[in-house]
This record gives structure tokens, C-alpha cells and sequence, in this order.
């Protein structure tokens, strides 16, 4: 319901004479009353902050007395002055603090009393939408919309109110279908069925408190129903498949008939790819069927994914999407950059023979390649052992100074074969020496 405003009510009164007091209720016009009353205009509609004005006249031989009461019995004097022959007018300004809804100008005057009703409304205003604007046949459209009317504290929600809607085919005239009622917030939503192409509006009579109000129209074109299509044996191949490698799409957009399923030819099919961790299919590629239904892409595997395959409505098919197919892209370790070389020369393990738990001493020089042989400074090398007829063994660890040179010594403890290995590091690669035997004397 509209909101109920407790506000004084004024009036502005043309003419000066004193004002006399009616009864609460008066009845129908006598003869010897008054006659010919009317309300200008009716309804008297209040639709900005500065009011509305309306004018009350009415034929009698006497100016009488004559008031206004609203809908809850309250009263509003009126002083008319003459305007003709035996006619009374007087004017009154209506504004946003006065209420709504059915008032009744009474007037006594030659002997009698006479009394008409009139209706004081709020402006009201109407949105409406129809949707989808392009539809099948036989399809749903969903209506909706808000009805709301304008009072001192501004656009108010009007709830429990019927709204028709009505329906107009391209060539023929609005006619209702159906009606609504609007819920709490104002607003009211209903399902139609949609037969023909045309306009759809709503519709709202109006009450005894708010004006009429019709919405703009909003068009929803109908078409045949689309065949129904689907995309089978869809692939994406090889899996996994290394990046940079061709990555193979294959499918088939097929279409329902009364044959039943056959191939769709000469349709565009999209190719869509979402990433590992991604929330939104990217558009890749398309391709046209042949005529089988078949389509085909190849495309550069860049990263792991989904992939699937999509056609949109045309053609009189409807829409239509593959399954997905993830495939793994490998990513190969890149190839490490080549190492320079590099040897030891001039390794000796003196003296020979040697004594034994007496100093053995080891020499020798380690060189890497760098558009010629330099030594190779600040290294760590190894010593190695290796008795007749066993196997190599780690000794110990020597380090080359600035120049590549190495020197070292340790106990010898028996007969065997000594050597210095170089494991290499990031840039340059392993080598060893030559092995030297020597002897131990007890």
C-alpha cells in the first residue's frame, strides 16, 4: 500500500467570507439544493513537489458552504467565490504532504446538500523486460519488470499489485495474456511461452490511490526450433607431446534428422584451449567441415592443458560442445653448453724406486683449452692407487695453484701404479694422467 503521511492540510481559498461548518456525512442532492458539482481534475494527480491545484464548482442560488474530506474523515473548509451566474468555484492546491486515495467534495447550499466523489493519485512508472531477445519456437521467455510510484520521500516499491502482460504479433494489435502480482520489492516475474514473433509490454490499470502506467514494449523474435548437433570422436593427439611439437585435433559435428545422426558438412567448428591452473577457454583455431561432418587443426603444443571443440548456432543446428581432452606438454631439459677440455701432463711419482714408509712426491700440471692450452689454476685434483692385478683407490686430494702446477706427497707402503684425475666442473670437463709405477723397497 502507499505510505500514509499524518500531515496538516492547507488550503488555498479564494474569496473572503466565513466558512461554515458541514456535517461529517452528506447526503445525495436535493431538489433545493445544490447541483452540478465537479472536480477539475479528476483524478487529480500529484506528481511534483509543488502540488497540484484543482478546481470545485457547483450551481446554486447561494455560496453556501463547502468542503473536502479525505478517505480517514478528516475535512478540508472551502470558501468558493462566484465565477457566474449562480455558479461557485474555489481552488485548492494538493502537495506531497496530502494523502492519496478517494476524497469527496460536499457541498450545502439552498436548503440542501450534495456530495461527489473524486480520487487523488501518485504518478507511477512501469520497467519491463523480455527475455532472451532471439528465441526458438516452443521456447521459454522470461518477463520481469518493477512497478513503482513517486511520493514525498521519493520512488517507492508498489507490492501486492496486479500487472497484466500483454502481447502483440508483428501485424496485429496488444492484447493481455496473463497478469502478474507484484511481490514486496514492487517486482514480478513470469514465464511465456514463446509462438510468434512480436512485442511484449506490461501493463498496470492503475488504482484508487496511483495513475495507470504501461511500459515501453520489448521485442523477442521467434524462430524455428534448431536441429539438435553433437561433436563426437574428438582427439587430441599425440599424448603426451614435447613443446614445440605438432599437436593433432581431430573430430566430427554431426546433426539429428529423421535419418537420425549424420555428418553437419560446411559448418565452421571453433578450437578452445584452457590452460593447466586456468579458469577461461581461449580460442585457438577453427576449421570448415568436410562432408562427412569432419574437421581438423594442427597447432604448436605449447603448454599442458584441455582442449575441446565447439560450434555455435547457425545454420538452423543448435549449439554443441566436444568432450575435453587434456594432453601433457613435456618440456625437454635444456642442453647444457659444451665443456672446454682439458689433460694433466707431466705427472711423475718420484723417487724410484722408493723406500718403504719413506715420502713419495708427485708432480704434474693441469691444462685446459682456450683457443690454445693454459694452465688451469685453482683446481682440485685427486691421487689414486692402484696395486698389480687390483683396482684404482682414492689417496688424496691436492689443489693446482695459479700456473696449473701440482704438488703433493704421501708415505709408500707398496709397489703399484699412481695417477692424477681432474672430475671437471661447469665449464670445463673431466681428464687424467698417465698412470706411474713405482716400486717399493723394504
Amino acid at each position: 500500500m502507499l505510505k500514509r503521511i499524518q500531515a496538516a492540510i492547507a488550503a488555498v481559498v479564494l474569496g473572503g467570507a466565513a466558512l461554515v461548518a458541514l456535517p461529517a456525512t452528506a447526503g445525495a442532492a436535493t431538489a433545493a439544493g445544490p447541483s452540478d458539482l465537479t472536480v477539475s481534475p479528476n483524478p487529480v494527480v500529484v506528481a511534483g513537489g509543488s502540488g497540484t491545484t484543482a478546481t470545485f464548482t457547483y450551481k446554486a442560488s447561494q455560496k453556501g458552504a463547502a468542503r473536502l474530506v479525505d478517505r480517514d474523515g478528516h475535512a478540508v473548509p472551502l470558501d468558493p467565490a462566484p465565477v457566474g451566474s449562480g455558479v461557485y468555484s474555489a481552488r485548492y492546491g494538493f502537495t506531497f504532504d496530502d494523502e492519496p486515495g478517494v476524497w469527496k467534495l460536499q457541498v450545502r447550499a439552498d436548503g440542501g446538500t450534495a456530495s461527489k466523489e473524486f480520487q487523488v493519485h501518485w504518478t507511477t512508472d512501469l520497467d519491463f523486460d523480455a527475455s532472451p531477445d532471439v528465441v526458438d519456437r516452443g521456447g521459454r521467455i522470461r518477463l520481469t519488470g518493477a512497478l513503482t510510484y513517486l511520493d514525498g520521500d521519493g520512488r517507492q516499491a508498489y507490492d501486492g499489485q496486479k500487472v497484466d502482460i500483454a502481447f502483440k504479433p508483428v501485424g496485429g494489435s496488444y492484447s493481455r495474456v496473463g497478469s502478474v502480482t507484484t511481490d514486496r520489492n514492487g517486482r514480478f516475474s513470469v514465464d511465456e511461452r514463446a509462438d510468434r514473433t512480436g512485442w511484449w509490454r506490461a501493463e498496470f490499470a492503475g488504482a484508487t490511490d496511483a495513475e495507470p502506467a504501461t511500459s515501453d514494449s520489448d521485442r523477442v523474435d521467434v524462430r524455428a526450433a534448431a536441429s539438435r548437433t553433437r561433436i563426437t570422436g574428438f582427439d587430441a593427439s599425440p599424448e603426451p607431446v614435447d613443446a614445440g611439437d605438432t599437436l593433432r585435433l581431430r573430430g566430427r559435428l554431426e546433426i539429428s534428422g529423421f535419418a537420425g545422426w549424420s555428418g553437419y558438412p560446411g559448418q565452421s567448428v571453433k578450437i578452445l584451449f584452457k590452460p593447466a591452473g586456468g579458469y577461461r577457454w581461449q580460442y585457438v583455431t577453427s576449421d570448415r567441415t568436410d562432408s562427412h561432418g569432419r574437421f581438423a587443426a594442427d597447432v604448436t603444443a605449447r603448454t599442458s592443458g584441455w582442449w575441446r571443440a565447439e560450434f555455435e548456432a547457425t545454420g538452423g543446428g543448435s549449439y554443441s560442445a566436444s568432450a575435453t581432452d587434456y594432453v601433457t606438454v613435456r618440456v625437454p631439459r635444456p642442453v647444457p653448453p659444451p665443456r672446454a677440455g682439458t689433460r694433466v701432463i707431466l705427472f711423475n711419482a718420484s723417487p724410484e724406486p722408493v723406500k718403504y714408509h719413506r715420502y713419495l712426491t708427485f708432480r704434474g700440471k693441469l691444462q685446459v683449452w682456450d683457443h690454445g692450452w693454459e694452465g688451469y689454476g685453482h683446481q682440485k685434483v685427486t691421487v689414486w692407487f692402484k696395486k698389480a692385478g687390483g683396482s684404482w683407490h682414492y689417496v688424496k686430494t691436492l689443489w693446482t695453484n695459479g700456473s696449473g702446477k701440482l704438488w703433493g706427497k704421501t708415505t709408500a707402503s707398496a709397489s703399484g701404479y699412481w695417477k692424477v684425475v681432474f672430475a671437471g666442473n661447469g665449464e670445463a670437463g673431466p681428464s687424467s694422467s698417465r698412470s706411474d709405477w713405482v716400486r717399493v723397497k723394504r
